[in-house]
């Protein structure tokens, strides 16, 4: 079955943890990659089967902005010293770097934590007012007491019906497909 254009996915509700970790054992099973747990604490039983969107996107971005930092640091520097400013004062070299480093680090490490911030909102599409799965029926209890199971209607291997047995077969307390 494809998925509809307007169906963001299918969701069902679960009571226990174990409920959900039984579930989510029988979708990795069946080769579905692209799925989401949502509920008050973590399940340690299903830490390694829950697919994990972290690239290495936000290290990247981090690397990246220290390096820019780095050098955007020492050159203001050099500009000002060497280039704008030169003034040869006691005959020290206008390019001390050993003078520039404290400041160039600083700046490295300014750049550093903004560049990761920024990469991290938009690796986790923040800010984002609004998602479809807020619209699931009774989705407040995820942080109180229920656990749901999310699965996209972009997976692959996305079937309404397979998914809707799999979860009943698990003792889904209600299911529902979530729309756009």
């Amino acid at each position: 079955m494809s998925p509809r254009s307007s169906s963001y996915g299918f969701i069902g509700e679960f009571r226990a943890p174990e409920q959900v970790a039984h579930a989510a054992r029988e979708l990795h099973a069946a080769g579905f990659r692209n799925w989401e747990v949502y509920g008050p604490a973590p399940i340690d039983e299903i830490t390694h089967l829950v697919p994990t969107h972290r690239g290495r996107a936000v290290t990247i971005a981090m690397v990246v902005a220290a390096l820019v930092g780095a050098c955007f640091g020492y050159f203001i520097q050099y500009w000002d010293a060497v280039l704008s400013y030169p003034l040869n004062v006691g005959g020290r070299p206008l390019n001390g770097w050993p003078g520039f480093v404290p400041s160039a680090w600083e700046i490295c490490a300014l750049f550093t934590v903004y560049g990761g911030f920024f990469a991290l909102l938009a690796a986790c599409r923040l800010p984002r007012l609004y998602h479809p799965i807020f619209a699931a029926p009774h989705f407040e209890r995820a942080s109180q007491d229920r656990f749901f199971v999310c699965v996209p209607a972009s997976e692959p291997l996305y079937d309404l019906e397979r998914i809707r047995s799999l979860f009943m077969q698990y003792g889904a307390l209600s299911t529902a497909e979530l729309t756009q």
